[in-house]
């Protein structure tokens, strides 16, 4: 499946070859496997080598540039790189007085992140996209091309923070590292392949929490059930009928199968407060001791 691939990466001219190779083989990497490479549409360091690898390999390039860039009176962007001259690849103008807009147009529909070595332009985006990944804004995978060890002190930043327990997920959910550009992105397939699979499953469970808490919230806001026919019915999908003046409960179909999920649920909701009681009294009692 072609895939929106947004590739961050160096756009300086002193860029060292070892970094601009590897960004040269992503490009080239992901335009044969017909995915589209997206980036800053630079002509200098990682970016350039990217946006020459994608084109040699016939594949498609979307650059994403600033307006301040624009040569006045052309319709040319001064730095950006060749191969947008040619007209089969696709470039985007990000406007206002900052970054924020071209840095929204770059992860704009896309499905992964790859990040190569580069200077604070790059981790500025990177730990944007980490930190949004991080608290859940977007689900997007990001792998860093850990070329001769580049980002491994991002590494020991993001280890030591989980060890002093300053994440809500473990590293390897936030940022992962791979040390060569074919390993990033065949890392990047199957991650996406496997969140594909799992999705119905993950539907699955969402509509399942979703009944429940309905069935929580109607029992909640009806005044004249019961304390029985609350349980009864936030455990059990079957009717439930009860009368102002009486506490009987009418099924619809109140077979024996039925009326022994209630009960295996009533027992297992009963266990369940029970022992949270128990730990409950337990601090309390903990608690009054040591003051």
């Amino acid at each position: 499946m072609p895939l929106r691939i947004v590739c961050y990466g160096s756009s300086s001219s002193r860029t060292p070859e070892k970094y601009t190779k590897a960004a040269y083989e992503v490009g080239h990497l992901l335009a044969k496997k017909g995915h589209t490479c997206v980036n800053g549409a630079g002509s200098s360091g990682c970016m350039a080598a990217m946006n020459q690898g994608a084109n040699d390999g016939d594949g498609h390039i979307v650059g994403v540039i600033h307006e301040k860039f624009v040569v006045d009176g052309s319709d040319w962007f001064e730095g950006a790189h060749s191969v947008f001259r040619e007209g089969k690849h696709e470039i985007l103008m990000a406007k206002g007085n900052d970054l924020q807009e071209r840095k929204r147009l770059l992860v704009e529909g896309a499905d992964a992140l790859v990040v190569l070595p580069g200077g604070p332009g790059t981790w500025d985006e990177l730990w944007e996209m980490a930190c949004a990944r991080h608290i859940g804004f977007h689900s997007m995978p990001i792998v860093c091309v850990n070329v001769d060890g580049y980002y491994e002190m991002f590494k020991a930043i993001l280890t030591r923070a989980h060890e002093d327990e300053l994440l809500y997920k473990h590293p390897g959910e936030i940022v992962h590292f791979e040390e060569t550009p074919e390993a990033a992105i065949n890392w990047i397939e199957a991650y996406l392949a496997d969140s594909k699979n799992n999705e119905p499953k993950q539907k699955k469970s969402i509509k399942r929490q979703s009944s429940m808490l309905k069935r929580l919230q109607s029992n909640l806001s009806g005044s004249s059930l019961t304390v029985w026919g609350r349980m009864a019915s936030f455990f059990d999908d079957e009717t439930v009928q009860i009368n102002d003046n009486s506490s009987s409960r009418s099924n619809n179909n109140m077979d024996g199968g039925g009326a022994m999920r209630s009960w295996n649920n009533l027992a297992v909701f009963s266990a369940g407060f029970s022992l949270g009681l128990l730990i409950a009294l337990r601090m309390s009692s903990r608690s009054s001791i040591h003051a």
